[in-house]
């Protein structure tokens, strides 16, 4: 079966964000990632297996700790806005560096999916409204409205996750590997202050694309990898990269364009910068991981 939607962050605001939706100005939810316990490389549980579902966040700064209340129940509808068909199976209402869910997944599930819904909040707690769009932090500040299903294995079905974590990044053409600690180092590739735009490549493999069946249709087809990428500063140009569903590659380069902050946005120490990425095989399967540099 060809399941898509897995994940939606909900808007809890009617003002229309200035800045560039790319842009990381303030702590915020990118996505969540669910895993199964005995194989982390799946997304799809088999009835009786648990699950945990982890957020993937992003800061402008130094991370948080974040507060969350979430939960989660058979969903009505494995598309679309969430929606219960059964009591719920899991809560927590916790605070953390790391928002997670864990989901046992009922041996005797009738539904295609189980949903999870909730709020997240980088300060204060979530203060759920009377319905599950809405919700606010207590201190004020923004809460990050949730929702992400979780699809069942049925039928000899599977899904695994694409990997991004062990894809191969480039910057400019060179070679660009994960940092531990991003700062303006000797560690971090530097690009010049108010240069011209750089190029980012990721290289995807030939299994980060698994062939699955569509309803109605015996002919397998390959699933579409979506990239989402953002930035602490500058303007990542291509919000979201694709590698198409008829791409018969066994190792699929795709490429954006971020433009560095100009000379007076950086101090004179230089600007360290993070980026976030975010990869989606459109039927429950995601990775993320991110680079950083110094702007000078």
């Amino acid at each position: 079966m060809y399941r898509f939607i897995p994940f939606l962050l909900l808007a809890t605001s009617a003002c229309a964000e200035l800045d560039p939706p790319t842009l990381i100005k303030r702590d915020r939810v990118l996505g969540a990632k669910v895993t199964v316990d005995v194989e982390p490389t799946r997304a799809w549980p088999l009835p009786g297996e648990s699950v945990t579902v982890t957020w993937v966040t992003a800061s402008p700064g130094a991370a948080p700790t974040f507060s969350w209340i979430l939960a989660a129940c058979p969903a009505a509808t494995s598309t679309g806005l969430p929606a219960c068909a059964g009591p719920l199976v899991a809560t927590s209402q916790a605070a953390g560096p790391v928002p997670f869910l864990s989901v046992p997944i009922p041996a005797d599930v009738a539904a295609e999916a189980m949903v999870v819904t909730g709020a997240i909040c980088a300060s204060g707690t979530p203060v759920l409204g009377d319905s599950t769009t809405m919700a606010s932090c207590d201190d004020g500040s923004r809460a990050d409205v949730v929702s992400q299903h979780i699809f069942i294995a049925r039928d000899g079905e599977e899904n695994h996750h694409p990997d991004l974590a062990g894809a191969p990044f480039t910057l400019a053409g060179a070679d660009w590997g994960g940092s531990a600690a991003p700062g303006c180092d000797d560690a971090l590739p530097v690009v010049q202050a108010g240069s011209e735009r750089t190029l980012i490549g990721v290289t995807f493999g030939g299994s980060d694309r698994e062939a699955f069946a569509v309803d109605h249709d015996p002919a397998p087809r390959r699933e579409e990898l979506q990239l989402a990428s953002f930035a602490t500063a500058g303007e990542v140009i291509q919000q979201h990269t694709y590698v198409d569903a008829d791409d018969a590659r066994e190792s699929t380069p795709v490429a954006l364009e971020w433009e560095p902050p100009a000379a007076d946005e950086v101090p004179a120490g230089g600007l360290p910068v993070t980026f976030y990425f975010v990869v989606r095989d459109l039927r429950g399967g995601v990775d993320a991981t991110t680079r950083a540099l110094c702007v000078r």
